[in-house]
C-alpha cells in the first residue's frame, strides 16, 4: 500500500532568507535535495542494495512549486513517496509542510534515472527493484500528503523521537575521510530544534512571552565513523526535567546498519529574554516536557 514517508526535518534560519524576509528559492531545494538521498532507504530500496545489482540512481529533473512562505524560526518537514516508474526511471513526489501550521509550503517532483556506474549511461531498471517501487506508487490525486505535525506520541514515556535524517557529503569529512567532529555537533543542533515541538512545545508562543530555550552544556561522544555517502537518523528524548533546566540526549545512528555512531547529551535553561537570565521552568512547558521523558537505559 502506498504511502508518504518522513524523509526530511528542518529548521528555517535567518540566513536562509531574502530581502523580502521568507526563505530564498535556492534553499528549497537544498532540503528536497536532502530528501531525494533518503527517499530510496525510505522505500525499501537503499543505495546499498541498488549497486548490488551494478547500478545507482541520478536527478534527472526537479520541478518545484513554491505555494506558502515560511519564515526564519519556522519548523519544516518533508514526506515523500513514488508517484511514477517507468522503464528507466521513476519519479518521487515530495511534500514540504509548515510542522507549527501544518500547511504545505512547497512540492517537488523529482525524477531519477538508473544509472550504469560502469557505462556511466542510463540502464533498464532490474526487475526486483521495479516490482518494489510499483507496489508503493501513490495514488496521485492524494496532492496534500500529512501535514507532518509535531504533535506529542502517545505512547510516551519512553519513545525516542526521531528528529533528523541525513547524508554524509564529501565536504563534510576531514582529511582522514570520515566526517569531522564539527557536523555533528551541526547535526544534533537541527534536530534538538525538533525535539521540543514534537514534544508539543510551542516555541514560537514563548518567545511572544519573552522566554527562550537556551543551551547551556553540550557533551558529543564519538562512537563510530560515518563515511561520505552514509545515511543517518537521530533519535532524540528528554531524560530529566529540573527547575530551571531540561536535560536530552541524542543518539545517531547509521541508517544502513543501525549501528550507534554518536551520542549528543545537552543541558537547556529557560531563560527570560529581557532580564538575560534563567528563570523557573513554567507550569504548562514542564508538563509537556515531562510526558515526554524517555529512560536513557533503553
Amino acid at each position: 500500500m502506498s504511502e508518504w514517508k518522513e524523509t526530511h526535518r528542518a529548521m528555517v534560519f535567518p540566513w536562509n532568507c531574502d530581502n523580502y524576509g521568507h526563505m530564498n528559492v535556492r534553499f528549497y531545494f537544498d532540503h528536497f535535495d536532502n530528501a531525494s538521498f533518503q527517499a530510496w532507504a525510505a522505500v525499501g530500496c537503499p543505495h546499498e542494495f541498488l549497486r548490488e545489482f551494478g547500478v545507482e540512481s541520478v536527478s534527472a529533473r526537479y520541478t518545484v512549486n513554491y505555494v506558502n512562505e515560511l519564515a526564519a524560526g519556522e519548523l519544516l518537514v518533508i514526506t515523500t513517496a513514488v508517484t511514477r516508474v517507468g522503464n528507466k526511471s521513476v519519479a518521487f513526489g515530495h511534500r514540504m509542510h509548515n510542522v507549527g501550521t501544518g500547511e504545505l509550503c512547497a512540492t517537488m517532483e523529482a525524477v531519477e534515472v538508473i544509472f550504469d556506474t560502469t557505462t556511466r549511461t542510463s540502464a533498464p531498471m532490474p526487475e526486483l527493484i521495479r516490482d518494489r517501487l510499483n507496489s508503493l506508487i501513490l495514488d496521485t490525486d492524494e496532492v496534500a500528503g500529512p501535514r507532518g505535525d509535531a504533535a506529542p506520541n502517545p505512547d510516551a514515556p519512553n519513545h525516542w523521537h526521531e528528529v533528523h535524517r541525513g547524508l554524509v557529503f564529501p565536504w563534510r569529512c576531514d582529511h582522514y575521510g570520515h566526517m569531522n567532529a564539527r557536523w555533528y555537533a551541526h547535526h544534533f543542533d537541527d534536530g534538538g530544534f525538533h525535539l521540543f515541538a514534537m514534544a508539543g512545545v510551542d516555541v514560537a508562543a514563548l518567545l511572544a512571552q519573552n522566554t527562550a530555550l537556551v543551551t547551556a552544556q553540550t557533551q558529543i561522544n564519538y562512537i563510530k565513523e560515518l563515511n561520505p555517502g552514509e545515511l543517518f537518523a537521530i533519535r532524540s528524548g528528554f531524560v530529566h526535567v529540573g527547575n530551571k533546566s531540561v536535560r536530552h540526549q541524542h543518539r545517531l545512528y547509521n541508517i544502513n546498519n543501525d549501528e550507534l555512531c554518536a551520542t549528543m547529551e545537552a543541558i537547556d535553561v529557560v531563560f527570560d529574554m529581557e532580564t538575560r537570565r534563567a528563570v523557573v521552568i513554567p507550569d504548562d512547558l514542564r508538563s509537556s516536557l515531562s510526558a515526554n521523558l524517555v529512560d536513557p537505559a533503553r
